[in-house]
């Protein structure tokens, strides 16, 4: 008995730990679709307004009454 109960512990460690790997790929994944939605965005608005500089538009950053400002 009390090998089976180390044996399912074990188990749960490792269903544990790809839990976690998987749970980090699913955040890095949707990180990146976001990253790749602000870039085609930017470089829409580039083509829009081509003599506007939109360099420093980026993630983390937002615009309040036509200033760029970090966010939050």
């Amino acid at each position: 008995m009390k090998e089976e109960l180390t044996k399912r512990g074990d188990e749960l460690v490792l269903k544990d730990e790809l839990l976690e790997k998987s749970k980090e790929d699913l955040i890095n994944d949707a990180a990146n679709s976001y990253m790749v939605g602000v870039n085609d965005v930017v470089a829409q608005a580039t083509c829009i307004y081509p003599e506007l500089d939109f360099y420093q538009l980026g993630l983390g950053k937002i615009v309040v009454d036509g200033r760029l400002l970090d966010g939050k």
